[in-house]
């Protein structure tokens, strides 16, 4: 430590307040002096004795040195004195970002960009440690702990099939750092958010001290399906050559397989017919990236759903609907010819009851009870008509209408319009059901559960506007969806770094393991079970499987050497003059005190 220094030399001029104090104590009344002829030799004075006198009269006034050191800690205090110090401002705490994203997972030699960058986080280890990971969504895995639980975490780290925000992480790592150093080790493919050079700019200005650690190598060779284009009839896979050389290839779909050549730095696409469950899609490269040379596939199993329309003078408007949705298997029949095959879905449509043998309604009743679901549409004379426990409501008398109004908002109601209906009729629920939608406060789109199957009421009247609507053919196919429980296959495919969001919590089999969960952030590829569902997770990045940056970012990790950084530093000494002035006003009470002279 330097020495003393003033930051404010003026305030010496406080020190002339100890000169009343010096003052006060020479003029003080002292014990008048009494000539006894027997000593008088002895305590005789000149010159140089009396100064000596006087001094040791000083030294012997306990009470006047105490106040007289109080009163110059005090008055030091305002010329501001300090003392200066070199500080290593890396010493506190070290915060290690470390990329996990897919492209670490490339090749080095005979080991990964991953394994050099855990071996070069370990190797930078403080006393005082935190950890965040770099991945599509950054995530602060340990803090301010030791180095040795830094080691056990990294031990059983995998990196994961994401894309990577690594300029994001650094901000991060600026929010959970007061003072430290912030080492980055990754191979600075960033695929999204803040650019890394503008981040660590952001800490420094903040006098926090960044490393760029980069583990990636030299030119690597990589052919990768980046992107994968699923629908119902067919699906589209892009695959992608990053090498400067015309490349030849086999890629496998399920059971069958295709030869593509690939131009330098070209994409190619394959189209094949969407098969029904899981299907695998790889290629045989043998390149320096694994991660995206396989992806799923997850389609519906189950095929069209068998959809039966049965009226006698069936709305054209809902016909063409069902039919325009082109995953329906829909059959249409007029009673009394009503089949005996077995469908998901039975709809009631303007029928005429002296067409309708009985039993038909009884023995569709039946069906629902075992699973099927039956839809009874409004006509003018349904009050009047015994649908054996078909319908849900009990329907009274026509009355003025209004706009429907979305009750409640699910797959086959979210953003549809259903518009205004000029009349309706009034219907009470019976027993236990959701009311979808409303006019006026009456029910118009009702869902009952029934047995193991559903019963919806539909009183939107046939005069209503809805039909002529572009939302009426979507409204039909998302219901029809949401009663045989098909999923959309867009709805089955997604991509790593997605976050699932479901209704509650369900037991989800990842890749990895089996967890319980009703959020999960996606980040391994593959395939996802779900109590309803089959999910399949593809990394499809075209900018993430560029394993070849296009600048060379930072140290390399083998040339990297952690060095401490200092800067100069003020002690200040105020406060220990306060608190030397503050002893000594207590030390002072308790000597007065102790003398008797309190």
């Amino acid at each position: 430590m330097a020495p003393f220094e003033l930051a404010n030399p003026a305030g010496l001029y406080a020190l002339l307040a100890l000169l009343p104090l010096i003052l006060l104590y020479l003029i003080r009344p002292r014990p008048k002096p009494m000539n006894i002829p027997s000593l008088m030799f002895f305590t005789r004075s000149h010159g140089s004795r009396r100064l000596t006198s006087f001094l040791r009269q000083i030294t012997h006034d306990w009470l006047f040195l105490i106040q007289l050191i109080l009163l110059a800690a005090l008055a030091l205090t305002f010329s501001e004195p300090f003392s200066t110090y070199q500080h290593d401002i890396t010493a506190s705490n070290t915060v290690i970002v470390l990329d996990v994203s897919a492209s670490m997972q490339a090749k080095e030699g005979s080991s990964t960009r991953f394994a050099i960058g855990v071996a070069a986080a370990k190797k930078a280890l403080g006393s005082k440690n935190s950890l965040i990971l770099a991945k599509d969504t950054p995530y602060l895995a340990l803090q301010d702990v030791t180095g040795e639980d830094v080691i056990r975490y990294l031990n059983a780290l995998s990196p994961k099939d994401t894309a990577s925000r690594i300029g994001e992480a650094i901000i991060l790592a600026g929010e959970a750092l007061g003072e430290g150093r912030v080492i980055v080790i990754s191979d600075f493919i960033n695929t999204g958010g803040q650019d890394p050079d503008i981040a660590k700019a952001v800490l420094e200005t903040k006098g926090l001290v960044v490393d760029f650690i980069n583990v990636a190598g030299d030119a690597k060779r990589n052919i990768g399906i980046v992107g994968l284009d699923a629908g119902a009839d067919q699906t589209i896979a892009y695959i992608k050559n990053y090498n400067d050389r015309q490349e030849q290839i086999t890629l496998q779909a399920g059971s069958t397989q295709e030869r593509l050549v690939l131009s330098p730095l070209g994409t190619e696409t394959y189209t094949f017919k969407t098969p029904p469950g899981i299907t695998q899609l790889t290629i045989a490269t043998g390149d320096d990236l694994a991660a995206d040379d396989r992806i799923f596939l997850s389609a519906p199993k189950d095929g069209k759903a068998r959809v039966l329309l049965i009226g006698n003078n069936e709305s054209a408007f809902l016909r063409n609907a069902l039919i325009a949705s082109g995953e329906l298997d829909l059959r249409i029949t007029a009673p009394p010819i009503v089949p005996d095959d077995e469908f998901d879905v039975y709809i009631l449509n303007q029928l005429d009851l002296d067409e309708v043998l009985p039993g038909t309604f009884e023995d569709i009743l039946e069906r629902v009870d075992a699973g099927a679901t039956a839809i009874v549409t409004l006509q003018p004379d349904s009050p009047r008509i015994n649908y054996q426990g078909l319908l849900p409501v009990t329907l009274g008398e026509k009355t003025d209408g209004g706009f429907i109004n979305v009750e409640q908002l699910n797959r086959f109601t979210k953003n549809i319009d259903f518009g205004k209906s000029n009349d309706i009729i009034t219907a009470e629920p019976r027993g236990d059901q959701t009311i979808i939608a409303t006019v006026a406060g009456q029910p118009v789109i009702t869902l009952k559960k029934q047995g193991a199957g559903k019963i919806i009421y539909y009183g939107i009247p046939e005069d209503a506007d809805f039909k002529f609507s572009p939302h009426y053919p979507i409204f039909w196919t998302e219901l029809m969806k949401y009663v045989t429980e098909q999923q959309d296959v867009r709805n089955l495919n997604l991509k790593t770094g997605e976050t699932l969001l479901l209704d509650r919590e369900q037991t989800i089999k990842t890749p990895t393991r089996t967890l319980a969960r009703a959020v999960l952030t996606l980040d391994e590829a593959g395939i996802y079970q779900l109590e309803d569902r089959t999910l399949a997770v593809n990394l499809v990045n075209e900018l993430e499987s560029n394993i070849n940056p296009s600048q060379k970012i930072g140290v390399k990790s083998t040339d990297y050497e952690l060095k401490p950084v200092k800067e100069t530093r003020k002690f200040p000494w105020e406060i220990w003059l306060i608190a030397l002035a503050l002893f000594l006003l207590l030390f002072e009470i308790f000597f007065i005190k102790y003398r008797g002279d309190l």
